[in-house]
Order: structure tokens, then C-alpha cells, then sequence
């Protein structure tokens, strides 16, 4: 585990909000080796998001943002979790996981309570 951030410049009335932020696992995904066959578009649309939104509709991942630049990166995920244990198992579950089409990184993450996309 990290040490403690130093928040010595940082004036007070934003320093109580940061004291406040909660922890995440964020996950990246990335192309992986079988992302260019010729199935991934049907991996992708009939079985990675049917698992990614059932994880949304047991409150397990919070958000996912697929990526839409010319990069290996395709998307990033925010689990509710901290234990990157549990969410590996998750995400080792993930049909384009076990195909080949993506792989990933995961990586503990904070953010300020109260904060929504629009």
C-alpha cells in the first residue's frame, strides 16, 4: 500500500474533501491477442456486454467507458470493490477475457464522493 498523499499545499477546504474520497479498482482493457479475428465483434456485442451489465445491475462495476481512439486501450471499468482479488475473479470471467479479444490491468483508484458523469 501507497503512503498517504501530502497535501501540504493544498488549501484546507479541499483538503476535508479529499479526506473524504472513497476507493475503487479501475480496470483497463486492452486489445489482446485475439482482438482482430473475425468473431471479436460478436464476443464483444453477445457475451462481454451481457456480463458487463449484469455486473452494472449488481452494483459491482460503476462505470464503464469504452474508448473509442486509435489505441490498444479499449476501455476502463471503476469497481466498486478495493480487493483486487475479487475483482480479477470478475473480470477472469469476462467471455472476451477467456477469448482472447481483450486483456487488462487493474489498478486501485480514488475518487471524491458525490461525483457522477452527466
Amino acid at each position: 500500500m501507497s503512503a498517504p498523499p501530502n497535501f501540504e499545499f493544498v488549501p484546507p477546504a479541499i483538503v476535508q474533501k479529499l479526506a473524504a474520497m472513497n476507493r475503487y479498482t479501475l480496470l483497463i482493457l486492452t486489445k489482446g491477442e485475439n482482438f482482430d479475428h473475425e468473431d471479436t465483434r460478436k464476443i464483444i456485442q453477445s457475451e462481454h456486454l451481457p456480463y458487463t451489465f449484469k455486473l452494472r445491475e449488481e452494483g459491482k462495476l460503476l462505470i464503464t467507458m469504452p474508448v473509442n481512439d486509435d489505441t490498444t486501450i479499449r476501455a476502463i471499468g471503476i469497481y466498486a470493490s478495493t480487493d483486487k482479488a475479487e475483482v480479477e475473479e470478475m473480470i477472469k470471467q469476462d467471455p472476451a477475457i477467456i477469448k482472447g479479444v481483450f486483456t487488462y490491468e487493474l489498478l486501485s483508484t480514488v475518487g471524491l464522493k458525490g461525483d457522477t458523469l452527466i
